[in-house]
């Protein structure tokens, strides 16, 4: 009985040192992972004010362009009013045209008979009463011939005068329909040139706005995938203090089942005493306390990892171009190709951190381990299918998924990654898997 209350004293007092290196290895991951989510706050608050500021000069940048496009509107149609002035004042000059045509026509063929009574007005002008006297046969007749004579040269005089005005009038008109259909015309240019104008400044515009576009979507993705991190951390940081206080939970145990031993041990002392005393001579030998060979531990002495899926591995861990944007990377983890639906399994016993679809991810499972006190982050991503769920216990080998072709994925296949630590933004922790996987 002495031996086993010893015994289990002994056991005790050696896991408690076990168990307070494994909480200080807890607590400061978690210290750091507080810190690193903090940041990531911090650096949300930035991506959420930027984000602000861009959506602000994009809406300002889409009014612009209401209020360009409703002056190029207004413009269009200031033209087509100039075009329908244009073509009516071009039509008018041309019938003036026209017309001065057909007067120079008509006085053309006039012009002999007219040159010729000018002439004869010219020539006989002073002698035409003279002529028209002696030619006459009576006083009546005179009368009769000077009248006629008079109204003859009156209406010449008149119709030249006539022809002459006419023509003035249509010159004139003429020129001053030039004129118009200049102004006209350069007014409708000046019109073209501004419309020209605002055309690149419109395309400008959309251009910018094409730009802020782009920018608002990466400023959302970023905010999306910050938030998706924390989400992550936040698990972590949960899982943590889980552990912590399992861990807490043991010690007080321990520390219980220690005090209890002490006790029992010291009851048992004086029992001992006791019973010496009232044998007097007789000598009873202490029983001796021999320490375990072999302590036991609460932590898994394996730091191996299952494989979570067969096949082969067509992008390894390392530099590479991404094959979405053939842009160099690094790429995080390897890729394991196999038919799709084929299951995923966890690669060691852990906790669920995460299971749901994520940017990039496509559907992802975050699985955490403590394997020798260290802890290790697993990642099995572009799922078909999830089979479990965020906070489920896992075993090593038990099913998380199916293989699938999900996010940023271009065939279906498993991007699988190992983080020595905790998962954190950018994947610092992340190492090659391919040796812990047999590959």
């Amino acid at each position: 009985m002495k031996r086993s209350l010893a015994l289990g004293l002994c056991v005790s007092l050696l896991a408690m040192p076990v168990m307070a290196t494994e909480k200080d290895t807890l607590k400061a991951r978690q210290d750091r992972l507080s810190n690193e989510l903090e940041e990531s706050k911090k650096a949300q608050a930035e991506t959420d004010a930027e984000l602000e500021i861009t959506e602000a000069e994009r809406d300002a940048v889409k009014t612009e362009i209401h209020v360009v496009d409703d002056r190029l509107n207004e413009l269009s149609e200031q033209i087509a009013i100039q075009q329908h002035e244009v073509d009516t004042a071009r039509a008018e000059l041309e019938s003036t045209r026209q017309q001065l045509s057909v007067q120079e026509e008509y006085l053309e063929s006039q012009k002999e008979l007219v040159n010729e009574r000018l002439r004869v007005l010219q020539v006989h002008e002073d002698t035409s009463y003279l002529q028209v006297i002696f030619e006459s046969r009576s006083f009546g007749d005179f009368v009769t011939r000077a009248m006629t004579a008079r109204t003859i040269a009156e209406q010449d005089r008149e119709l030249i005068h006539n022809y002459m005005s006419e023509m003035e009038r249509l010159e004139s008109l003429e020129s001053t329909q030039r004129t118009q259909l200049s102004f006209i015309k350069q007014k409708e240019r000046e019109l073209v040139i501004t419309k020209q104008d605002l055309d690149r400044t419109a395309e400008k515009k959309r251009d910018l706005l094409v730009e802020l576009n782009e920018q608002v979507e990466q400023l959302e993705l970023e905010k999306m995938t910050r938030s998706e991190e924390q989400a992550v951390m936040a698990e972590q940081n949960r899982i943590i203090n889980e552990q912590l206080e399992a861990i807490a939970t043991a010690e007080r145990e321990a520390a219980e089942a220690a005090e209890r031993a002490k006790r029992e041990a010291e009851a048992r002392a004086a029992e001992e005493r006791a019973q010496a005393e009232a044998r007097e001579s007789e000598v009873e030998e202490a029983p001796e306390v021999t320490a375990p060979t072999e302590a036991p531990t609460n932590v898994s002495t394996s730091t191996g990892f299952v494989r979570p899926v067969s096949g082969y591995v067509s992008s390894p861990f390392g530099p590479r171009d991404n094959p979405l944007t053939g842009v160099p990377e690094i790429h995080k983890g390897i890729d394991l190709v196999n038919a799709s639906g084929t299951p995923i399994v966890s690669s060691a016993p852990g906790v669920v951190i995460k299971a749901a679809p994520a940017t990039g991810y496509g559907n992802v499972v975050f699985v955490s381990h403590v394997i020798n006190g260290e802890i290790w982050t697993t990642v099995y991503a572009h799922l078909n299918a999830i089979t479990v769920g965020a906070g489920q216990q896992v075993a090593a080998g038990q099913t998380v998924g199916t293989l699938g072709n999900t996010g940023w994925s271009t065939g279906p296949h498993l991007h699988f990654e190992l983080h020595r630590g905790k998962w954190a933004p950018g994947q610092p922790n992340a190492i090659d898997p391919a040796p812990y996987i047999g590959y």
